[in-house]
């Protein structure tokens, strides 16, 4: 839950407090004088005014309490109607509002939890299912900062993967999902880069964007930053959350550079992850050269399983030459290389197609 939700309904329940305590009060004294509420509310204009406005608000927001009740799967609100006949309405009405902001703060999160930790010097957004057990999937992600929070997204606009959990991705055992963000963003490059490729390759260094590079002085990240998911992050966060790790129920996730460092994940560690996710992956950084590499590499043995895919418009609309080239060289088995005719590179488009990887994973 957010901070701006508990605000909201910290403030919602200071004003239900609030109206429960002046009508505790002034119905007490009301009694105890003997009033008569029906003729005592409409002795003069001005009680009318009050009285029919509070009549016509009264009805007006009880009307919104059951709509919103059912729209929300909420079903004790007879109970509260009952309830602002029997206190006052000045209760009941804030109280909702504030019953209100944790559903929908629960439905923003899929009927999970968020969780936030830091691993050298790296921000880890989880995501909790509702339900967890030893045998729950794990799900890791590259460039956390886009999968969860809009005003975190480099362009306003996540993954959507807490929009597609609760129906679109369609296994029961929802996964533990990890978002892990990248410590600078000038170094995201070499994080996400496959640096045993650079290494091996000659000219590969010269290939990099020098634009994407940090200005000053730089080291090849990709194997530390492969070693902190697979041999820190991870056992951490199993051991915290009890799931017992297994390659058929681990998978990484990406796209565009995150696409090449989740294939380069599997090959550095092919018994941490059974699976590897790859949306729009960037092959153009190491052309022909890094598909043959990837190719020889990657552990298609019968037990792991690689999802790669590409739009064909804007940045996408280069990778179709090495799309196909991987795909000629990968067994049909456990392999997908699907093509998403006129979709591009971001967010927007990923998410209208996140549950597709993610299915294949969690029901083959």
């Amino acid at each position: 839950m957010t901070t701006k939700s508990r605000s909201q309904i910290v403030l919602y329940s200071i004003f239900a407090l609030l109206g429960l305590t002046t009508a505790f009060w002034f119905n007490s004294q009301a009694v105890l004088s003997n009033a008569n509420y029906i003729t005592d509310g409409f002795t003069s204009p001005v009680d009318w005014v009050y009285s029919l406005d509070l009549l016509i608000g009264g009805f007006a927001g009880m009307t919104f309490v059951v709509l919103e009740s059912r729209k929300l799967g909420f079903k004790w609100w007879p109970l509260l109607i009952a309830g602002g006949f029997v206190t006052a309405f000045a209760f009941v009405f804030p109280l909702f509002l504030a019953i209100r902001v944790h559903l929908l703060a629960k439905k923003a999160l899929a009927g999970g939890r968020m969780d936030q930790y830091e691993f050298d010097g790296h921000r880890v957004d989880v995501w909790v299912p509702a339900t967890l057990n030893p045998d729950t999937p794990v799900l890791v992600m590259h460039d956390g900062h886009n999968l969860f929070y809009p005003e975190h997204a480099s362009y306003g606009a996540t993954w959507g993967i807490l929009d597609a959990m609760p129906d679109r991705i369609r296994s029961a055992n929802k996964p533990l999902v990890i978002g892990v963000w990248q410590g600078r963003s000038e170094d995201r490059v070499l994080e996400l880069g496959p640096e045993d490729f650079v290494t091996e390759t000659p000219g590969a260094q010269e290939r990099i964007p020098q634009h994407t590079l940090p200005r000053e002085g730089y080291s090849k990240m990709g194997n530390t930053y492969q070693s902190l998911i697979a041999e820190k992050i991870l056992p951490v966060l199993s051991d915290l959350y009890a799931i017992k790790l297994d390659p058929t129920r681990t998978a990484i996730a990406g796209s565009s550079m995150g696409g090449l460092a989740s294939l380069y994940g599997m090959v550095k560690y092919p018994k941490v992850y059974g699976t590897a996710l790859c949306f729009s992956t960037h092959w153009p950084i190491g052309g022909n050269e890094l598909v043959d590499w990837f190719a020889k590499r990657l552990p298609m043995d019968g037990k792991h399983k690689v999802w790669s895919d590409t739009g064909t418009i804007e940045l996408d609309a280069e990778y179709a030459p090495f799309h196909e080239r991987f795909v000629s060289k990968m067994p049909a088995e456990n392999f997908i290389g699907a093509i998403y005719p006129m979709t591009g590179h971001g967010e927007l488009w990923w998410c209208g197609r996140v549950e597709h990887p993610i299915n294949w994973w969690l029901t083959n």
